[in-house]
């Protein structure tokens, strides 16, 4: 049977396709997730609890998804996650991420742990970037590409701090996609908040945060924006989805800084309910990864694409004229 065009592709079909496409390695680790997988399930079904109050009656047709962080005018709330181990799928995978994110419209955020440089990120894509360092990989590394980021005009930097133990997938510690090296965790340390604020005039970003104490810590360290996140179920066991504990940290310091969701997105009706609940934008983390294991560059456009357009079709629904005008009023909790 013949494949329809990508254009005409949902995300499901995407996902099948990236599959097919994709080794099956690469496969069991994009998909992979800590031990039991609880926190992975968790992360999605927790998404369901969250329904939406359908409005009919109002003038909205064509809302506003453009959202605007650090500075920068973004046309959607869907952003590109940190992720390592895009090299998996291919050895130009990086490079055509990137590449989509520009296209789409969307903002960047490269991880320390994948293969290119900080300089090659910066001149494969015209989209804003976020770098994402790894201290593990030494202070005086994560320094090196903070000065490059900035020099290259980075829209902010960050660390990722769950990572006090390395990730997992099943009971096994995969090795670095970047090196090929054990993996190895570090400590986190308020210190070292303050010490990258220090060492630098652009945002600084704080991800893995899954609560209000450490949530308030890292803002009092320095922090410009926190990501909520439980790095996709590959970390804790058990864990409460992102999205269960985001209201908690929205109310522990949203009023300071940005607060970013990322884990468990599937759907542009998920971004619109992290929106609802004090998200300014998500993270997409796997659905990218099956665009660029489908269709490349084009793949990635296409999903970042299917995203914003289910997003608009939700604030439709809603009668919501713009992602800035999404308040908590739109959800309802489901008591089923």
């Amino acid at each position: 049977m013949q494949e329809k065009p990508l254009s005409q592709m949902g995300l499901r079909e995407i996902r099948d396709i990236a599959r097919l496409r994709m080794s099956h390695s690469a496969w069991e680790h994009v998909m992979g997730a800590a031990e039991s997988r609880a926190t992975f399930r968790r992360n999605q079904k927790a998404f369901g609890r969250f329904l939406f109050r359908q409005r009919i009656f109002h003038d909205v047709t064509d809302p506003d998804t453009s959202v605007e962080l650090f500075g920068r005018r973004l046309t959607t709330p869907a952003f590109i996650a940190p992720i390592g181990s895009f090299s998996l799928i291919g050895d130009r995978a990086d490079h055509q991420v990137a590449e989509g994110a520009g296209l789409a419209g969307t903002m960047l955020f490269a991880s320390h742990a994948a293969k290119p440089t900080v300089q090659e990120w910066a001149e494969a894509t015209s989209a804003p970037i976020v770098f994402m360092a790894y201290l593990n990989r030494g202070k005086e590394d994560t320094l090196k590409c903070v000065r490059q980021a900035e020099s290259l005009g980075y829209a902010a930097v960050g660390i990722t701090m769950d990572t006090i133990q390395p990730v997992k997938i099943g009971d096994e510690v995969p090795l670095s996609t970047k090196d090929g090296k054990p993996r190895k965790g570090y400590p986190a340390s308020a210190k070292n908040i303050e010490w990258l604020k220090s060492e630098t005039s652009l945002p600084v970003v704080i991800k893995g945060i899954m609560g209000s104490e450490d949530a308030r810590i890292a803002v009092n360290a320095g922090a410009d924006a926190l990501i909520v996140s439980n790095h996709g179920g590959r970390i804790l066991d058990f864990n409460r989805a992102a999205i269960e504990v985001l209201p908690e940290v929205v109310a522990a310091v949203g009023d300071k800084v940005t607060v970013l969701l990322d884990s468990g997105i599937r759907s542009g009706g998920d971004i619109v309910k992290a929106l609802a609940l004090g998200a300014k934008a998500v993270l997409v983390g796997r659905p990218i990864a099956w665009g660029v294991g489908a269709a490349g560059v084009q793949g990635v456009v296409r999903v970042v694409d299917i995203l914003t357009e289910q997003i608009k079709r939700v604030l439709i629904l809603t009668g919501v004229g713009a992602v800035s005008e999404i308040t908590e009023s739109i959800l309802i909790q489901d008591q089923a």
